[in-house]
Order: C-alpha cells, then sequence, then structure tokens
C-alpha cells in the first residue's frame, strides 16, 4: 500500500486552513485542497523510502570525493552488484551528484584494504562522479544492503540534465517542483486537490486547505 493511500485511511486528523503568508510543518498531510491559485516558497514531501533491507544500516563514516568513494566500518558486508539504499538522516546536504532524497544506488567496486566503495546509478554501471564530500553527512549517512535485490522494480525517471535513476520512494522525481525557489514554480490552480504525502508548508499567495491524517 503507497504512503498515500496509508495517509488517507487516517482521514479526520486536523484541517489547515492556509492563506498569503502562511506556514506549517512537522504535519502528516496527504492532499492539499486549492481555493485560490497557490503558489509556495516551500512544499515539503516524505521521501521515505519504503523498503525492506537485509540485516542493519552501516553508517558512512567519510566521504572522499577525489576518489568518489564512501568509506564504512566493514566493507566486507556488501559485494559488487549489490542493490543498496542510502539515507541522509537529516543531512544538510548531500554530496554533489547525490539525491537529497533517499535514493538507491548499486556497489559498483570495493576495496577492502580501506573499507571503501563507489556506487552507481545502474547495477554494473560507471562509478558515480560526486563533486565534494557533503554537509554533515560523513558519519550520519547510512547505507544498507536491500533484501529486494531485483533491478528497477518501480521503472525510472531523469530529471533534466541528470541521469535516468530508479524510481526508489512513494514520491520520487523533481522534489522542488512546487518551490517558488526551486527549479519549476509550478502553481496549484483554484479548484484543484492534489494527494501528496505533505510534511510541511510555506504559501506565497493564496488560499488552500490542508488535509492531515489522525
Amino acid at each position: 500500500m503507497s504512503k498515500t493511500a496509508q495517509l488517507g485511511l487516517g482521514m479526520g486528523g486536523p484541517t489547515l486552513l492556509m492563506h498569503d503568508g502562511d506556514a506549517c510543518s512537522n504535519i502528516q498531510g496527504y492532499a492539499v485542497q486549492a481555493l485560490e491559485e497557490c503558489v509556495f516558497s516551500q512544499f515539503d514531501l516524505d521521501f521515505t523510502p519504503q523498503h525492506i533491507i537485509e540485516g542493519s544500516s552501516h553508517i558512512i563514516t567519510a566521504v572522499t570525493n577525489a576518489n568518489n568513494e564512501f568509506t564504512v566500518a566493514d566493507v566486507s558486508v556488501f559485494a559488487v552488484g549489490d542493490r543498496v539504499l542510502i539515507k541522509t538522516n537529516g543531512a544538510s546536504a548531500a554530496p554533489a551528484n547525490l539525491l537529497t532524497q533517499d535514493q538507491i544506488y548499486y556497489i559498483q567496486a570495493i576495496d577492502t584494504a580501506t573499507n571503501e566503495f563507489t556506487i552507481s546509478n545502474l547495477r554494473g554501471g560507471s562509478a558515480l562522479a560526486i563533486a565534494d564530500d557533503g554537509t554533515g553527512y560523513e558519519g550520519v549517512a547510512t547505507v544498507a544492503k536491500l533484501a529486494n535485490q531485483k533491478t528497477n522494480t518501480r521503472g525510472d525517471f531523469t530529471i533534466t540534465g541528470g541521469t535516468k535513476l530508479e524510481v526508489t520512494n512513494q514520491v520520487s522525481g523533481n522534489s522542488d517542483m512546487f518551490d517558488t525557489d526551486g527549479n519549476e514554480d509550478v502553481k496549484i490552480p483554484k479548484g484543484m486537490t492534489i494527494y501528496l504525502p505533505v510534511t510541511a508548508i510555506t504559501l506565497t499567495t493564496g488560499a488552500c486547505i490542508v488535509y492531515t491524517k489522525k
């Protein structure tokens, strides 16, 4: 069952009436209804992947962008080709070229002498190049092997100018499309209701109703 459907089962929670400049956060919303055309400066969604991991998660203790490598305490728990889930766990910024949302990647190469590994977007693909080490990422982000090792079970998507990625979450894709400070600046027209797992909203102009779960 999708996250949106799960939230829908909790209908009857607090209903938020929002107008120009209003903001909400730390909510479990499942729908936004536009009473007027709505423009948002913040529109955060719950991107939590719903995937079963095998064993436990392993903390990424270091990132070496010069070699595109990540370090864990014991890399022997992984093998080349493993389908893994990398979670940011609230890090301020992921290393450049990694999605800020939690994402599935593949172990591309392993160095058992240094407990380092590289990742790729596709099984058997080239190492994903990272341009920096991220911010607040080391010691916070984790990597875990997925119980389901089948490739591309939910389709894929490609953000403009980017690399094709596997759909991993109940919500995937262009995460800032509704933010006026993002790349897309999509407005929700008057009368439209969208169903998404919303966690935080800042409404710049317009009026809307935000429905939340119990």
